[in-house]
């Protein structure tokens, strides 16, 4: 082996390492799969620590169920994964002002021409011709081995709109996000009530059954005596069928809610009990409060704002692409046969101005324009759907704390009822069915009272999520929520 032989050698050993060098560093500074979820867990888990798993049989309040939901959901984990993508079109992007290198290494081999021939044009031999093309003569072929490094760098006026479009498409996903997020956790309070609800209605339900049965018996007794017809008992008779098919069904309903709240919830079984740890304040700000909030706080306005202002660079990059750019190609050899003889390096400059695109640019532009109408549209109408959505919250809620205070009147009526009947019983002047009667009057007040109140709750909790205000922190606001405030609760 020459001593030319021994130096490609070296250098082609250490043109390997060199890319195995690179291609190393390139890896380590690849995102993994977990730092990838956690550049979006970050923003939905707003610094709040990870919850407790759910234990079977264990209470469960409303602030943990949706923690919980928020910890485990795929409906934030696929927005999650949009809002990953938009921070690789950013890189994406970046890319364009940066340049590209490559490894290229390329072998050739040709046959050999005939021995005795010449060049065309040229008095000049083969063996000559392949030395002077940097080919080595091996029997009847020429062979040639070259390992460069090109570099490409594109200078065009597209990159730096296209550039900003993704910083606006990264804020309108990040804003989605949180948009998604605060829509499941109103599906969990929304569930989680229902079945608190349900629940109440069941127990209503199985003391008026237990009256219904009382009055069977009653009439039952009486028919004995003469003292009542048959369709008395008869009718008596079917109130107490009717009532037990309504009890079945809303012990059905506490179920398949609890099914439904384990399912947002990410748990495969909820059979605790359900603790409402939701405080609504005493007094409300303005509706014209809540509507300045929504419309500076609303993450889907927000994000729609961005998918504006991410249109408008989109249609700056379709204009730019009427200006020139500028491609420069750089290649670096590490190996060629007869190196030392050879080029070492060749850079090309390519200047490019659009003549005539055949309507393409025109029809880009067109595009990005009507996107840009899409977006504005979409915008307003939702501007417009939002402060609707206020007003009807804010109504709903001031008119069930309206109601409150009639039921509540109702309830005492119901208890003073119950009361004395009691003295009356104690007087003999009633009897047990009388108490159970004013038992389940009072009850299914109560009842009455209850659902209002949850409603009341869930029309907070909707507010609340309509201006942009429910999210995971929103639980620690509810203690000091009772407070009258000249401004929203949680703002």
């Amino acid at each position: 082996m020459n001593s030319r032989s021994v130096k490609s050698l070296i250098s082609w050993r250490a043109c390997w390492r060199k890319i195995f060098l690179l291609g190393f560093l390139a890896l380590a500074g690849c995102p993994t799969q977990r730092q990838e979820v956690e550049s979006y867990r970050k923003v939905v888990d707003a610094g709040l620590p990870r919850p407790k798993s759910y234990q079977p049989g264990e209470p469960i309040s409303l602030k943990r169920a949706m923690a919980l939901a928020n910890e485990d959901n795929e409906q934030i984990g696929l927005q999650g994964e949009n809002y990953v993508q938009a921070l690789i079109a950013k890189s994406r992007a970046v890319s364009a002002f940066l340049p590209t290198v490559a490894f290229q290494p390329d072998f050739t081999i040709e046959q050999a021409p005939a021995s005795g021939t010449t060049t065309a044009g040229a008095n000049v031999t083969p063996a000559v011709a392949a030395t002077a093309g940097g080919f080595v003569i091996h029997g009847d072929t020429w062979q040639r081995l070259e390992a460069p490094v090109t570099g490409t760098m594109n200078l065009s006026f597209v990159s730096y709109p296209n550039l900003r479009s993704t910083e606006q498409t990264i804020i309108q996903q990040r804003q989605l996000l949180l948009d998604t997020q605060a829509t499941l956790l109103l599906n969990v309070a929304q569930n989680y009530y229902q079945v608190l609800l349900s629940e109440q209605q069941v127990r209503v339900l199985e003391n008026s059954l237990n009256v219904q049965k009382a009055r069977l018996a009653d009439a039952e007794s009486r028919f004995k005596n003469h003292l009542a017809l048959a369709l008395e008992v008869s009718q008596a008779r079917a109130q107490v069928a009717s009532t037990a098919a309504t009890l079945t069904q809303s012990r059905s309903d506490v179920r398949n809610g609890r099914h439904m709240l384990a399912f947002l919830v990410g748990v495969a079984e909820i059979d605790g009990p359900l603790i409402d740890d939701v405080s609504v304040p005493a007094q409300l700000p303005s509706v014209d409060s809540f509507r300045l909030y929504a419309a500076t706080h609303r993450q889907d306005l927000l994000g729609a704002e961005s998918a504006v202002r991410a249109a408008k660079y989109a249609v700056d990059a379709a204009i730019a692409e009427y200006y020139p750019s500028v491609t420069i190609d750089v290649a670096g050899f590490l190996f060629r046969q007869y190196y030392s003889d050879a080029s070492k390096w060749d850079a090309i400059l390519i200047a490019n101005l659009p003549i005539f695109s055949a309507g393409i640019i025109q029809a880009d532009i067109r595009d990005a324009w009507s996107k840009l109408r899409q977006a504005a549209l979409y915008q307003s109408e939702l501007l417009r759907q939002i402060d609707r959505d206020v007003q009807v919250a804010y109504d709903n809620l001031t008119t069930t704390q309206e109601e409150l205070t009639s039921l509540n009147e109702e309830v005492q009526a119901a208890s003073d009822s119950l009361n004395q009947s009691q003295q009356l019983l104690k007087n003999e002047l009633a009897i047990p069915l009388d108490i159970l009667t004013a038992q389940d009057t009072l009850l299914s007040a109560q009842l009455n009272y209850t659902n209002e109140e949850t409603s009341r709750s869930i029309y907070y909790l909707d507010l609340l999520r309509i201006t942009g205000q429910l999210n995971p922190n929103s639980p620690e606001r509810w203690t000091s929520a009772t407070q009258p405030s000249s401004v929203p609760q949680g703002f």
